[in-house]
């Protein structure tokens, strides 16, 4: 018998509610996807401390490979540029993803493997591209100030979001034989790293005064855990 759904499934609304990889809804919104309901298992404690201890360790792994790069022994004086910021993202969701999946069955493994990678290319691309407009602005004589380069932030931004999801899904699925992974609110939300992480490439003077490089080994270790808890 079908049951409502609904009623049913009221407690995935929860914030730590996700939806496996390959069964998110095609319905069309006109900015954000819905997620097809039906799909979602609540993500348990074991998920998450699995999740957030490989996430930390994901993410000191390369902090400290900076750090005896760099010379430094105190990590919040570290450095970053664009490689540095991929390589903490990216060590970051292999952490989390690559912990997560201990004791998880295969489908539920290659599900957390296709969410890493589009969190990955999610806070990558968009940073890469802003990254290169920002050049492009400082080499402009009508777009090198302030107004030119956050418009030049937010549209990179919005572009490297929406081309990370296509990118991804080509990727996980070159075939197109299962829903796509649709760019969400939260999604977009959670790319606050990027927009931090440009501010600090940019050398914004208000990041510059509120040191916002300290919050980036923070927020990555977030994005890890984050990909690494989803079932």
């Amino acid at each position: 018998m079908i049951r409502n759904i609904n009623s049913s499934y009221t407690s995935l609304e929860r914030f730590d509610s996700y939806p496996e990889y390959g069964d998110i809804s095609r319905v069309n919104k006109p900015l954000f996807a819905q997620r097809h309901r039906a799909f979602e298992r609540q993500v348990t404690t074991s998920d998450k401390v699995k999740a957030g201890v490989g996430a930390v360790i994901g993410t000191i792994i390369p902090m400290i490979l900076m750090m005896k790069k760099q010379k430094v022994s105190n990590p919040f004086k570290l450095e970053y540029g664009l490689k540095e910021m991929v390589a903490m993202s990216a060590g970051s969701i292999t952490g989390g993803v690559a912990v997560g999946m201990i004791g998880e069955n295969k489908k539920t493994n290659e599900n957390k493997m296709r969410e890493g990678l589009f969190q990955f290319l999610n806070a990558s691309i968009p940073t890469w591209i802003v990254a290169g407009v920002l050049k492009l602005c400082e080499s402009s004589k009508n777009f090198n100030n302030l107004p030119g380069k956050i418009l030049s932030v937010a549209g990179g931004l919005i572009v490297g979001m929406y081309g990370a999801a296509s990118v991804s899904n080509l990727i996980c699925d070159p075939y197109d034989k299962r829903p796509d992974r649709k760019l969400t609110l939260k999604d977009c939300l959670i790319n606050i790293d990027d927009a931090l992480g440009v501010l600090v490439l940019a050398k914004f003077p208000l990041a510059e005064k509120l040191h916002v490089e300290k919050l980036l080994p923070f927020i990555f270790a977030y994005c890890g855990y984050r990909a690494g808890k989803s079932n």
